[in-house]
């Protein structure tokens, strides 16, 4: 069956489009559990099977016994067998669907216009038979993601392909020019990605921003007290702090392994991201489709200048895998972070980044916090502040943690003026700019309350006219 826009779907498809997954996918997605029950049963049998011990575990019904796991065998390969051949999917002229189950059927059905990104995700199985899994994310959040587990890599590829183009079809696309400014320091290796511009983050720079963190001093501090309680004895300490050194340590090292090998690829109007060590993954972000984008600098970072850089997709985040459907750049330099973000918002004049990112004032256009909000916010009250292009806004804010977000007048779902009480008794109030749930979180606090009231009004316009003549909603003041 052929799409338009897409390339010619799998041959061995049955009728009407629908193709099987591959057969090894029942295999596969129960392979971890199996292993662990067959190395379980191993490590309980192994002496009575080679002999060092005398006892008969088969109490004399070898035959029996041998039978007994035949029929087990045999009914884990039919279950197999069903679970693959009623396991089915298409891509049809307007939806990507998935059906599933003998007794318990399920249909689930995701339309192109829906789809905000596509991944290949490689678990280590996975990676040993050459097969992939495509996750198809939906703008209906995570529950509403569609997985097709597992394909070939090879045709995994291909769907992904179809897929990122119907997806864009008909759809208000940023178009980027391939030779935008990257620090490309390798060539792709993919053909998919092949002549795209590169950022590449080498695994050191990820260990050691992962030590120039809060969590790395508080380790630094507990591993040592931890193995002082062991050593003595101290069963309060050792229970009060061991789940915390594991918790916290845990997060880290995961957040290591899931943003390994990272590689940010320009592939016309979409990012690839590529990363993992133990589970590689492929993520495909349409830029017309990222609903704002935030760029955060912690204390530990200023000294080697590093950024990271953050998005809001429909649908994306929220749960375990956050980490790897928000994040284009987990750590880099400033030229890297500004690269990256010139892909997502072309046309932000490249000073204005710069002023949004590591300035303070009234330069380059940005309206800054009251002077009144110094008692409420000495160090950053100058930092504070948002200006205005012909279809973004920029926010910044923060000295000793630097946070700046650009967020496209179009997407802005809804804008607010909150006052507390402590800004009522100096006469301010905050701006917040809601997009689609994320880690991005666009506000400027602390501006004089006529600026506020201003802002609100005519980003209330800007977005309206950006939208087509729908306002977003205004928040009360």
């Amino acid at each position: 069956m052929t799409v338009a826009g897409g390339p010619t779907t799998d041959r061995r498809s049955t009728d009407d489009g629908w193709q099987h997954l591959h057969p090894l996918s029942p295999v596969l997605r129960g392979g971890v559990a199996f292993v662990a029950v067959v190395g379980y049963t191993l490590s309980q049998q192994t002496d009575r099977i080679f002999g060092a011990q005398a006892d008969d575990p088969t109490q004399g019904h070898r035959l029996l016994a041998v039978g007994v796991v035949l029929a087990v065998l045999l009914v884990i390969v039919a279950g197999a067998w069903v679970s693959w051949r009623f396991s089915r999917f298409r891509v049809s002229t307007a939806f990507v669907e998935l059906r599933t189950g003998l007794l318990f059927r399920q249909h689930r059905q995701v339309p192109f216009d829906r789809i905000q990104a596509v991944d290949i995700s490689r678990p280590v199985l996975a990676r040993l038979t050459g097969l992939s899994e495509v996750v198809v994310q939906s703008a209906g959040g995570r529950n509403s993601h569609l997985r097709l587990a597992f394909l070939t890599d090879a045709r995994a590829q291909e769907v992904r392909e179809q897929l990122m183009a119907l997806a864009g079809r008909g759809d208000d696309a940023v178009v980027v020019p391939d030779d935008a400014a990257l620090p490309a320091d390798a060539v792709p290796s993919d053909p998919l990605l092949r002549g795209a511009a590169v950022v590449r983050v080498p695994n050191a720079r990820l260990v050691q921003a992962s030590l120039y963190s809060g969590g790395a001093v508080f380790l630094a501090v507990a591993v040592p007290t931890l193995v002082v309680g062991v050593v003595t004895g101290t069963p309060q300490l050792v229970g009060w702090l061991g789940p915390m050194v594991l918790g916290v340590g845990g997060r880290h090292l995961q957040r290591l392994v899931r943003h390994a090998n990272f590689t940010v690829h320009h592939h016309g109007d979409r990012l690839v991201i590529r990363h993992g060590l133990t589970d590689l993954r492929s993520t495909s972000v349409p830029l017309h489709r990222i609903q704002a984008a935030g760029l955060v600098q912690p204390l530990f970072w200023r000294l080697p200048g590093w950024w990271r850089l953050e998005v809001n997709v429909a649908g994306a985040g929220g749960g375990r895998d956050e980490d790897t459907e928000t994040v284009l750049l987990p750590v880099g330099s400033m030229r890297e972070a500004l690269a990256v973000l010139a892909l997502v918002r072309p046309g932000i004049p490249e000073d204005l980044s710069v002023a949004a990112l590591a300035g303070e004032g009234e330069a380059h256009g940005f309206t800054t916090a009251s002077s009144r909000a110094r008692l409420l916010d000495p160090l950053s009250w100058r930092r504070k502040g948002y200006a205005v292009t012909p279809d973004s806004v920029l926010l910044r804010g923060g000295v000793l943690h630097r946070r700046a977000q650009v967020v496209p007048h179009a997407r802005i779902q809804a804008v607010g003026v909150r006052q507390g009480p402590l800004q009522r008794w100096r006469g301010v109030a905050s701006v917040t700019l809601a997009s689609t749930p994320g880690p991005v979180r666009a506000r400027v606090e602390h501006l004089a309350v006529p600026q506020a009231e201003l802002f609100l009004r005519e980003q209330m316009a800007r977005s309206s006219r950006a939208r087509g003549g729908r306002s977003p909603r205004s928040g009360p003041s």
